[in-house]
């Protein structure tokens, strides 16, 4: 790493194999099932890597390292802030596959702080929903929906309006129930948890996927994003799952 420089080293072991671990970083419409909902992928080095979550939020990279069934990385341009490096390396071991995840390129200094900490809560959330789906949803069709709104106020009061708005309520260890805007009711396994601003929630009562629930500081204001990892019958069933969902995070922005 360069000097100066901090960089995060996560890692999730799969029951997977190594090869449904690769298809699943290097390939967009396996990305789309736990990452972003449009991604394309340009395979081998020299290729690039695409991915968005909505006009206004999307980027292209270059794929610097490219040793299929072992390594993926990208190189993405941050300007004067410098380059940052996304490396994924999968190993088999056991009968199960460890992915580690290397983001390397973050300054040292207090002005990357805030990137340094939504980054990491982001990617250790991202590789909970790859295992979750290579575990659980891999062999049903999926289709994923993003949310995002900008709301003046702290991550975890967000989090607080957001669980009291679909009646959020722990069930037993690492279980949840809750009833969406729009009448359905929904339990499974809590896939995630970080708090104030990182909740992943499994759909297993209609066997759907996940959904993300993530408030993420954003220089003055929070960024309020939800993502519906939808799977099998809930793929069928989006407009229902998100429906007063856009009534729901408007309500939580303060009274002018």
């Amino acid at each position: 790493m360069s000097e100066g420089k901090r960089h995060l080293d996560l890692s999730v072991e799969i029951e997977a194999t190594p090869e449904q671990v690769w298809k699943a970083v290097s390939e967009g419409d396996q990305i789309t099932r736990w990452f972003a909902p449009i991604a394309t992928v340009e395979p081998g080095e020299g290729g690039k890597v695409t991915i968005s979550w909505g006009p206004g939020m999307e980027g292209t990279a270059p794929i610097t390292a490219w040793e299929p069934g072992k390594r993926l990385a990208w190189t993405e341009d941050h300007g004067a802030k410098g380059p940052r490096v996304v490396e994924f390396i999968v190993e088999g071991e056991a009968g199960k596959t460890r992915l580690r995840l290397v983001h390397s390129g973050f300054g040292a200094d207090a002005s990357f702080d805030g990137e340094y900490e939504s980054t990491s809560g982001g990617w250790s959330s991202f590789l909970q929903l790859l295992r979750h789906d290579l575990e659980n949803t891999r062999a049903l069709a999926a289709k994923t929906v993003n949310k995002m709104a900008m709301i003046k106020r702290p991550p975890a009061e967000l989090m607080a309006g957001l669980k009291a708005g679909i009646a959020f309520e722990e069930t037993a260890a690492g279980h949840y129930k809750a009833t969406l805007p729009g009448g359905t009711s929904v339990s499974g396994a809590i896939v995630y948890r970080k708090d104030p601003g990182y909740l992943i929630l499994g759909l297993d009562s209609i066997q759907g996927g996940a959904v993300g629930l993530f408030a993420e500081k954003w220089g003055d204001t929070t960024a309020l994003t939800t993502t519906w990892y939808l799977k099998g019958e809930a793929a069928a069933q989006a407009e229902t799952l998100l429906q007063g969902w856009d009534e729901l995070t408007a309500g939580l922005s303060p009274a002018e």
